[in-house]
């Protein structure tokens, strides 16, 4: 029986696979959002929780950009403008 520590990172590594962003993951698997944080900030080392845009993952028509738990989900023929200013927005937080 995997031990609490080995629980939290099993879990950890999923939503990292789901594609989901950190709420949406929790609501699906009924999850505590900040009991999930305090995993996550307790097992990840400092570099991968950097305020880097750490994930990129594409579908078909689409690309999901993840940055410190939060998603961007952009859909082919998105405006370029609203992406610029969202970035600047988020970069400015």
């Amino acid at each position: 029986m995997p031990n609490l520590k080995q629980q939290w990172a099993e879990k950890i590594t999923a939503w990292r696979e789901s594609g989901l962003s950190i709420a949406a993951w929790c609501r699906q698997n009924d999850e505590g959002y900040h009991r999930f944080l305090y995993w996550r900030k307790r097992l990840e080392p400092k570099t991968q929780r950097c305020g880097g845009f750490v994930e990129l993952s594409f579908g078909s028509s689409s690309l999901a950009v993840e940055c410190n738990g939060v998603t961007l989900h952009i859909e082919h023929g998105f405006d370029r403008d609203l992406l610029r200013d969202v970035l600047a927005v988020l970069k400015a937080a």
